[in-house]
């Protein structure tokens, strides 16, 4: 029997200590209905240009980030990998009402010696996105990386979520809001590359080089029903909202 998503969302353990949840609203410091045009929520990297709608931005926060947490909970390492945990975490946003089409997996080998994470990641990127001109903000950030602190909070926050098992999965997510629905072209890029203690973006590839595997899909849901889920998503993750959610300076 179809379960719809709000009880999806209500029935789904997502690793928070119960007696954490509905707790006051007042209680996360982050104010949702303010993100940027750029965010970072639990492993994604999200390019909000093109929706300015700011129950959408939040519910689509939240959705990418109960995902995360979906999966995280149901695959811990030693059980499961890197697949088993992307199998768990698509199952988690259709079972909350996304539509996923579309996916493509590119095996890739950066062999430039000494060039950074980040900038080995941008052709790839483009590709996945269809062009520059899908995600502008994430790969502007992502060529702004030099002149920026690598400690900031928004790189920590996704380097620190982004890393699983024996890989770096990074998830990059083009939002485009119409009247109607609004649709994420969705990237994900994983680096198999020891990094030891260094932060991944800033982290430059060796003489050996690495491997990525990009995947590229898009995912696809009514506005009204992403309207419906924020609250709940908002409540069932509220006291974890401001140590995985972030907006992200470029």
């Amino acid at each position: 029997m179809a379960i719809n998503p709000l009880e999806s969302i209500e029935m789904t353990d997502v690793g928070i200590d119960a007696t954490l949840e509905g707790v006051e609203l007042q209680s996360s410091q982050l104010d949702l209905t303010k993100l940027p045009d750029l965010v970072v929520s639990g492993t994604a990297l999200i390019d909000f240009k093109n929706t300015p709608d700011v129950v959408l931005r939040s519910s689509i926060s939240l959705a990418l980030l109960f995902a995360s947490r979906v999966a995280t909970k149901a695959v811990t390492p030693g059980e499961g990998d890197e697949d088993d945990w992307l199998a768990q975490y698509t199952q988690a946003l259709t079972g909350i009402g996304f539509r996923i089409s579309g996916m493509n997996i590119v095996h890739s080998e950066i062999k430039k010696k000494n060039v950074s994470v980040h900038k080995a990641i941008l052709p790839l990127l483009t590709l996945a996105f269809g062009g520059a001109a899908v995600g502008p903000v994430i790969l502007q950030a992502l060529k702004s990386l030099d002149e920026m602190d690598e400690q900031s909070p928004w790189i920590t926050l996704f380097d620190r979520q982004t890393r699983r098992f024996d890989v770096s999965e990074m998830h990059f997510a083009a939002v485009n809001a119409s009247a109607v629905d609004t649709t994420i072209q969705y990237a994900i890029a994983r680096l198999h590359v020891e990094t030891g203690e260094t932060t991944i973006l800033f982290f430059k590839l060796s003489e050996t080089g690495a491997r990525f595997d990009s995947t590229s899909t898009t995912l696809t849901a009514d506005n009204g029903l992403l309207a419906s889920i924020e609250p709940k998503l908002r409540t069932k993750l509220l006291s974890i909202i401001d140590d995985t959610i972030a907006g992200a300076e470029i």
